[in-house]
């Protein structure tokens, strides 16, 4: 895979990830100073924004994180703070593990803009990788997308089924 900077194709190093794998369990520092262990299983739905420059986060994207952030983990992960007051304990410029291991790292200094949604089941359900670092989200698909995983439930026997009731 590759995205544009500046007009120039640049790879995308390291593991793609595929829908239904397994997300790495990836240790953060958050901008709060607390380490947190994000991926794997968890008691929500995850999501995973990376975002290159301090001003790439849209007011359309912040406002859907805003909607959902009492159900789900949402993390900003990038190169350099963000413009926008976040909760600290939600953003990180610890980017190059996360970049590296989801397949959105360009360089030591730069990655790419990309969606990712974590199952609480801790597998990948969506993810969106722009082709230039400048283009926008597909806002409409995440949000189906996010709320869908939020409401997913399980399916399989319920105790009345497995009684005979």
């Amino acid at each position: 895979m590759e995205t544009i900077v500046k007009g120039i194709s640049k790879p995308l190093q390291k593991n793609e990830r595929k829908m239904g794998s397994e997300a790495p369990a990836i240790s953060l520092t958050m901008q709060s100073g607390e380490s947190k262990v994000i991926g794997m299983l968890a008691t929500k739905v995850q999501v995973m924004i990376t975002l290159p420059y301090h001003d790439s986060l849209s007011p359309a994207l912040f406002e859907i994180t805003q909607k959902y952030h009492e159900q789900a983990f949402i993390y900003f992960i990038g190169p350099q703070p963000l413009d926008q007051s976040i909760n600290p304990a939600c953003t990180s410029v610890d980017f190059e593990e996360l970049a590296k291991k989801f397949g959105v790292y360009i360089n030591e200094t730069l990655c790419a803009k990309s969606l990712f949604i974590i199952n609480k089941d801790g597998q990948f359900v969506y993810k969106e990788i722009t082709s230039d670092v400048e283009d926008a989200f597909d806002l409409e698909m995440f949000e189906t997308k996010l709320h869908e995983a939020i409401h997913f439930k399980k399916k399989g026997h319920v105790h009345e089924n497995w009684m005979g009731a």
